[in-house]
């Protein structure tokens, strides 16, 4: 009798197990293959250069990569509630959520630090949250060399 549970028991364990494994497909790149690296489709690569960096024309998509540093372009409004302007055109976001109270969160920690941090929503439902604003894209820009050791994912904001 004790077998049989044994038995048992074990064959749940083997079923339970083999269930958990992943349904992905993985696909076997051959030895010595040589397969480049691509862009997301929605984004444009350009290389790094040592000269001043432009602002993002209109012609460019949504999101630009620009020496690891992403341009995004999006319709957002303040927060209700959020006292602030958005008079600056160019955006720096260090933070980007679903949910409105993780923003609310690293808003209180960036204002206790002396950061005037503002949350916006875009037409998506997600909340950026801003630690500063310029009418100046190298400006932007450098405050996201500055600050990139504890944001390394900053990016900017441009209003569509």
């Amino acid at each position: 009798m004790k077998s049989i549970r044994l038995t048992l028991a074990l064959a749940v364990v083997i079923v339970a197990t083999s269930a958990c494994k992943t349904k992905q497909k993985i696909a076997e790149i051959p030895a010595g293959a040589n397969i480049q690296a691509s862009a997301p489709k929605n984004s444009t690569v350009v290389a790094p250069t040592t000269s001043t960096f432009s602002a993002p024309t209109e012609s460019e998509e949504k999101t630009t990569v620009r020496e690891n540093e992403v341009t995004r372009n999006e319709n957002f409004s303040l927060v209700d509630g959020e006292a602030g302007s958005l008079k600056y055109k160019y955006h720096v976001v260090v933070g980007s959520f679903s949910k409105q109270t993780n923003a609310k969160g690293l808003q209180s920690n960036l204002k206790t630090e002396g950061n005037k941090a503002l949350i916006v929503i875009n037409e998506k439902g997600m909340y950026r949250v801003l630690i500063s604003s310029y009418n100046d894209y190298n400006q932007a820009h450098a405050r996201i060399k500055e600050i990139s050791n504890r944001f390394p994912d900053a990016w900017v904001l441009v209003q569509k």
